[in-house]
């Protein structure tokens, strides 16, 4: 079947981007999910490439980690890519034609699961590999996955290791019933060196996703174009890190965008996270999602600060 085939039985159909990244500083791997409607795809990839060639970018690759020029200087035409990108990805996800999963694995929280805690070994990876995806199948309620995309890390030597356990043998066991096994491919998110326009879409999961992964850590003050996506999404993190609000059926990004942590802290040992049922996996070390942002922990710091500062009260009373 042709991936723009508008014959299609149900909306509930989508195409699935997958990406990864990890941060030394707060010790946690991330897997980024992009789930895109198969009605909205071509509406979608039409707007990203547009919004490319309007900034004279056109094939180049967009890259978080790339993004320090603030969008308004003289050499932020990436950021300035990467911010309208994500500006229209709120209104995608409002209407339900994209959803984003991002799946943190919280290092602090897993004792001795690796050798080499730099390094991946090949069935904690793929086991976690499996919790996320399960858990963003299940909690977007998505039927069908029709075809699968998975960045190739061509820079990355541990995200090529990773890519090589991913095989067409790994899907079918674990997902044969969600993902239609003879459509899933490894592309490059480089559009000139993979031909494929869905390049595009890999690149806008990797901002999403360091979005989330850096809205968690200080920037630095050269990743001005960083700091100004973190900016232009924090209301959105912000939301999913409380179980009141991230759990409003009300709100406009309910089943449509989420970010959960996992281990919590507990004693869940490296034979039980291997041979456990997932379900019971989770029970020994479940997720979470109650982690405060840089921006809302400074501002607690501060709070304390202030409030600890003797004869505050009479200073302010003083200053009035």
């Amino acid at each position: 079947m042709d991936l723009f085939d508008t014959n299609l039985k149900s909306n509930s159909e989508f195409v699935l981007f997958h990406d990864e990244s990890s941060c030394d500083i707060s010790k946690f791997l991330y897997h980024g999910y992009l789930f895109v409607n198969k009605f909205s795809l071509k509406e979608i990839l039409s707007k990203l490439i547009e919004i490319k060639k309007l900034d004279e970018r056109d094939k180049r690759e967009i890259h978080f980690h790339e993004l320090n020029q603030h969008s308004n200087s003289l050499n932020g035409k990436k950021t300035k890519v990467a911010l309208d990108w994500i500006r229209n990805s709120r209104m995608y996800l409002e209407k339900g034609k994209i959803k984003f999963y991002c799946f943190g694995v919280d290092k602090n929280n897993v004792k001795n699961f690796w050798t080499n805690e730099n390094t991946f070994e090949k069935n904690i990876y793929l086991r976690f590999f499996s919790i996320g995806l399960k858990s963003s199948i299940r909690w977007f309620r998505i039927n069908k996955i029709s075809h699968t995309y998975l960045d190739n890390g061509r820079f990355d030597e541990e995200r090529k290791k990773g890519i090589y356990w991913l095989n067409k043998n790994f899907f079918k066991s674990n997902f044969s019933n969600e993902i239609e096994i003879k459509n899933i491919a490894v592309i490059s998110s480089n559009e000139e060196e993979s031909g494929s326009e869905y390049s595009n879409l890999i690149q806008l999961t990797d901002i999403l996703l360091g979005v989330v992964r850096s809205s968690f850590i200080e920037l630095g003050v050269s990743q001005k174009g960083q700091s100004q996506l973190v900016f232009e999404y924090s209301d959105i993190i912000e939301r999913f890190n409380k179980q009141e609000s991230a759990y409003n059926v009300n709100g406009e990004y309910y089943k449509k965008y989420c970010y959960q942590f996992f281990p919590s802290n507990s004693s869940l040992t490296k034979n039980e996270f291997l041979n456990l049922s997932i379900e019971n996996v989770l029970k020994r070390g479940g997720f979470y999602h109650e982690r405060d942002t840089f921006k809302e922990a400074n501002a607690k710091k501060i709070s304390i600060i202030y409030f600890n500062i003797p004869n505050i009260e009479k200073l302010i009373l003083n200053y009035k």
